[in-house]
């Protein structure tokens, strides 16, 4: 057995954390280090420099979210990006690191940037819309920008969780969380079937 692979496994999750909440300018090798009782020089063995973690982090990310977007039962693509939608929104307003990881992502990208680890992912459901009667053959960019609108609208919500607990309690929270989650699927569903 490979005792490095749950070293490394246990690295990302830390890291992935950390960098959730504080992005990737508010993180160093050495705090994460420091949590994960290694030295720095142990994280740079398994990833060789920060660059390189976030990279290994937001790949690791993406392929969750590709395999939640196949998971889904439905056969027909329409019917998979609702699904995905929405039961993407019923979980990320438990607080879920991966929405406050794809919103640090997208805020941490620079112009300079060779990697671009969530493109697959945008694939992925850029590839479904174009095969509903709606998208079917309208540019990419068109189909990219509504399916841009759904996660924000999603993401957005998430880690507002809890300036909103604290303007208006945990209560009305989870009211206004429920009533996203119906919003997004009404948006969803005009998304994918038109109106």
């Amino acid at each position: 057995m490979n005792m490095e692979a749950p070293a490394a496994g246990r690295y990302l999750e830390i890291a992935e954390r950390q960098f959730a909440e504080a992005g990737f300018h508010g993180v160093s090798l050495a705090a994460i280090a420091k949590e994960a009782g290694v030295s720095k020089q142990a994280l740079l063995h398994f990833f060789g420099s920060k660059e390189r973690l976030y990279g290994a982090v937001l790949k690791r990310l993406s392929d969750k979210l590709c395999a939640e977007v196949e998971s889904s039962d439905a056969i027909e693509p329409g019917a998979q990006l609702i699904e995905y939608f929405e039961t993407l929104a019923k979980t990320s307003y438990g607080g879920r690191i991966e929405a406050k990881l794809v919103v640090r992502a997208l805020l941490d990208t620079s112009e300079t940037a060779r990697f671009w680890p969530m493109k697959p992912y945008l694939d992925k459901l850029t590839e479904l819309a174009a095969q509903t009667p709606k998208w079917r053959g309208a540019p990419a960019e068109t189909i990219r920008a509504g399916l841009f609108q759904l996660i924000g609208a999603i993401q957005y919500l998430s880690v507002s969780a809890i300036a909103l607990d604290g303007m208006y309690g945990p209560a009305a929270r989870r009211a206004v969380e429920l009533k996203s989650s119906e919003n997004v699927s009404t948006a969803v569903r005009a998304f994918v079937e038109g109106g």
